[in-house]
This record gives C-alpha cells, structure tokens and sequence, in this order.
C-alpha cells in the first residue's frame, strides 16, 4: 500500500485563523475515593486504553463505570450537564486483582434501555451483569440502586460460559449492540463479536473474525500464532462497522503494522480496502450472505468461497490480502491499543505512538540510548494515518515527545482532537512504561482544511493523574463536549484518589 507523507513548515495554532480550540466548561468529582493498584503494568485501574467504554451519555444522562476504593464495582450517574453523581457499589462482587488488564466496560442498548457491565477479565471466565430495560431510557422514573441489575452471569448465550479480555460493548446504527472480546493471550488469541437484540432482551450469533492462524517472519524469528491488538470499533455515517489494528507475535519484539478492515452487515463478511468488493474473511453465520453475492454475479471477489464445510476457517489473518495500510517493523516499539475514529466522509484516521530510525538518533544524540520493548520514551511520536476519499492512505508525524495511548475525537466538519497523557519528565521514566504517575492532560488538534498537517497542543490539565485518557464519544458527537475521565495520582502506591469528569467545550 503506497504511504503518501505530507510535509508542512511547523505553524503555531495562534496564527491559524479559526483554529479548533477547547473552553473548559465542568469539572465534577464522581467518586472521592477511587482505586488505584500496585500492579505491574501500572498503578492505573479505572481510565485505560482499552476500555471501549468507561464513560456514556444515554438521553440526556451520562454513565461512568469504575472501581471504588472498597473494590467494588461501581456505575455512577448524572443528569447532564452539571447534575450531581448517583453512584451504585455493588456489594456482590470483590474486586481483588492487581492486574491494569482487568477494567470496567459499560455499554447501552438504545432500542431497549438495558445497561450492561463487564468487568474483571485477564483471560477469566466472563463477568457480566444487565439492567431491567428502560433503565437507561427513563433515568428519571426510576430509584438508582443495585436492585435494577441483574445477577452475575458467566454466559451471554444461554449455556455457553467462556473467557475472555478485553470486552467491549458497541451500539449499532440501528439501535441494538454488539459485544466484542478477545478469546486466548497475548501474541495467540481471536476475537468473537456477539449481537444483542433488544426487542428481545437476547445475545446470539457469537462468531469468530480475526484468527491468531498464519506464518509471519521479519527479522526477529518465524511466527505461526498471535493475537490482533484493535484501536476502536467505530460505525461510520454510512453504517459501515471500520476497525483497525497492529499485530502482536507471541512475546518476542513488539507489536507490528497497521491494519485495517471493515464489515457492511454488523461483522459477519469483512473486506479489505483495496478494493470494497474483496471479501476477505466468511464466517459459517454469513454462507446465506455468501450465496446472495454469488446469485448477484459477485463470486469473483470471494476468497476460498466455501464449498461443503461452512465451518472452513476463512477469517482477517496476517495473510489476509490487503489489509495491511502502514509496515511498521517491532524495532519501532509501537504500543497497541491507541486511536481510531471515523470522520463524517467515512475517512478513517489512526493515531500511534512509535519511533522512527531519525527519533531514535535524536534521543540518542541527547543521551537517550538502549533498545526497549516499547521503544525508549523520548524517542516515540505520535503519527496520524488517514484513509483520504480516493482510498490512499496518508500520514503526518507530530513533532513532540509522546505521552501515554491517544485518543481521537473529529467534529462533523473534520476538526480533529487528541486527548493523552503526557510524562512532565519523560527522559526520566522507565523505559519500557506505556503508564506513568505524573501526567498531564493534553489536548491537541488539528485543523481539517489542513488536512490535519497542523497539530497543535492547545491545552494543558495540570494533574498529576494516573490514568490513561477516556472520554465520553456520544456526548461529543451530540455536543461537541469533550468529557475526560481523569484519576489524581496517589502520593504513595494503592492510595485511593479523587476521579473527575472534566468537560470541554470544542469550538
């Protein structure tokens, strides 16, 4: 896939007429005494990355899961914009890992009202809870308190328990939601995705769509097994489900590459993006899709159309053709787990932190030397990829030291906005940390006329915090109001520490 990069002189936003901006409009605490861990990959427990989602806004009140300091498991509620948080602490459930993998993810079912937690999983048989319906849909009609939710389930399809991590809940454009979730480890794992229907009350149809299956060699060694590490799912204007991804192989090295597919029927077919036509993956659930594109003279573009074993594996592998947009080699310590959004011309961006060889000498010729994992903090950037209308993939690298894993907001006339984490002194962190203790919000942004050539940080929220930053995506897409989760760094370690909700105005 040709990269066209894009090269602009360094302008600051000041001199940018009509240059995107944030005015600080509210800042709540939800809970006085939030959890913080001692665990090895950080001391951050509520806010990561990989929590798709952690805070919502359903009808005009907005949600925030996360772990209290009993350990308990938490759902917190205000009625927008400045209502006062309502905080449920379930009391079945004790939360007694030290593992950052093991977060909260909340999601909310349009068509029926129904809230959903999932929470505590590195590989551990599913947690799962569910509201009554309309719980969501009548915030004000009903007494915030446990006995709206469900019991702890280790099963969304009746009878089939299983592990898991990573969960994530998604809304679909019509109302209804799925539930994605990586099955296996690091370096050798799938997803699954399931579909929820809310006129039902029902989970169904869990079906496989990325496999660890394939053969991949670099310079590190020959690789037969790993697991796909997504940004985001993210359902653009046109209905199309987008997802792109790096991958991970085994433990040796770090992640590689920039991937990218997408589905038109909710996750059953994906296809590349050489040509929307190519169908790259068939799962057993899609033959009668299969069949209906075969009758439509479609055959053509079916990769190994199965014929007699629907259960045939035909899922996104490393193999797959054309779903590779960026070689990123492991030598440049791309972290996984970082920025994916969906513009309102279905253009597709991406944000990652990684290093370049020219990064690499400059920490260097600054005193900045040895080979990490993750590549040594003062030498990673973050670098915008972005899938233009003419299917070309392009590319700004931004010329400061990056934080922590970004995430991407875009206003409906393409403005762009990055939330993350920044180290005050991040010559002075361990090298291998994708966590810290003493950062910063930043946000950064970028102007669209410039096709976002012109990244500029226009904020600063002094913390120091702990956390990586989350924000609530539906409110920003009603509103345009960034709402950043961020948690006070503990003065000494497993201290519990005030959460907020810091809300911004976008303009």
């Amino acid at each position: 896939m040709k990269m066209l990069t894009v090269l602009v002189p360094f302008v600051m936003a000041a001199s940018l007429p009509g240059f995107p901006g944030v005015q600080k409009i509210g800042d709540s605490i939800v809970d006085s005494q939030a959890l913080t861990i001692q665990g090895f990959f950080g001391q951050a427990i509520n806010g990561l990355s990989f929590q798709q989602d952690a805070v919502i806004t359903h009808d005009g009140w907005q949600y925030a899961a996360y772990y209290n300091g009993n350990r308990r498991v938490c759902l917190a509620r205000r009625q927008l914009p400045a209502g006062n948080w309502q905080t449920i602490e379930f009391g079945d459930y004790n939360f007694t890992s030290d593992d950052a993998h093991n977060t909260i993810s909340l999601g909310i079912c349009p068509n029926d009202g129904t809230i959903h937690l999932a929470f505590d999983h590195h590989g551990h048989t599913l947690h799962y809870r569910a509201s009554q319906t309309l719980v969501a849909s009548r915030p004000a009609d009903v007494v915030w308190s446990a006995s709206l939710f469900g019991p702890i389930r280790s099963y969304l399809e009746e009878g089939k328990s299983f592990g898991l991590t990573y969960p994530a809940f998604l809304q679909t454009p019509d109302g209804d939601m799925l539930f994605i979730f990586r099955s296996g480890g690091s370096g050798n794992g799938d997803w699954l995705i399931v579909d929820y229907d809310g006129s039902t009350q029902q989970w169904s149809n869990t079906r496989k769509f990325i496999s660890r299956s394939g053969t991949f060699t670099d310079e590190y060694n020959t690789s037969t097994s790993r697991c796909a590490y997504p940004n985001y799912y993210t359902f653009g204007p046109n209905g199309k489900l987008h997802v792109t991804w790096c991958w991970r192989e085994g433990t040796q090295g770090a992640n590689h590459d920039i991937m990218y597919s997408y589905s038109e029927d909710k996750g059953y077919t994906w296809l590349n993006c050489k040509d929307s036509a190519l169908k790259i993956s068939v799962e057993a659930a899609a033959v009668q899709t299969l069949l209906r594109l075969k009758g439509a003279g479609d055959s053509s573009a079916i990769i190994g159309l199965a014929t007699g074993n629907a259960a045939t594996e035909k899922l996104i592998r490393v193999d797959s053709p054309g779903v590779t947009v960026v070689n990123v080699p492991r030598r440049y310590g791309m972290i996984n787990t970082q920025a994916q959004a969906v513009d309102s011309h279905e253009r597709v961006h991406v944000v990652v932190w990684r290093c370049t060889d020219e990064s690499i000498a400059e920490a260097a010729r600054l005193g900045y030397t040895g080979t990490y994992r993750w590549g040594h903090p003062y030498a990673r950037r973050y670098h915008h990829y972005w899938r233009d209308t003419d299917g070309a993939w392009r590319h700004h690298e931004m010329q400061w030291v990056a934080g922590n894993r970004p995430k991407m907001f875009i206003r409906p006339n393409g403005d762009a906005f990055l939330i993350y984490s920044a180290s005050r002194k991040p010559e002075n962190m361990w090298a291998d940390a994708v966590q810290f203790i003493d950062g910063d919000l930043k946000i950064a942004a970028a102007n669209a006329d410039s096709n976002w050539t012109d990244w500029q940080v226009i904020h600063t929220e002094e913390g120091p915090f702990v956390n990586e930053m989350l924000a609530d995506p539906v409110r920003f897409q009603q509103e345009g109001i960034l709402s950043v989760m961020v948690q006070q760094s503990p003065s000494e370690s497993g201290q519990s520490t005030p959460l907020r909700i810091v809300d911004f105005l976008c303009r």
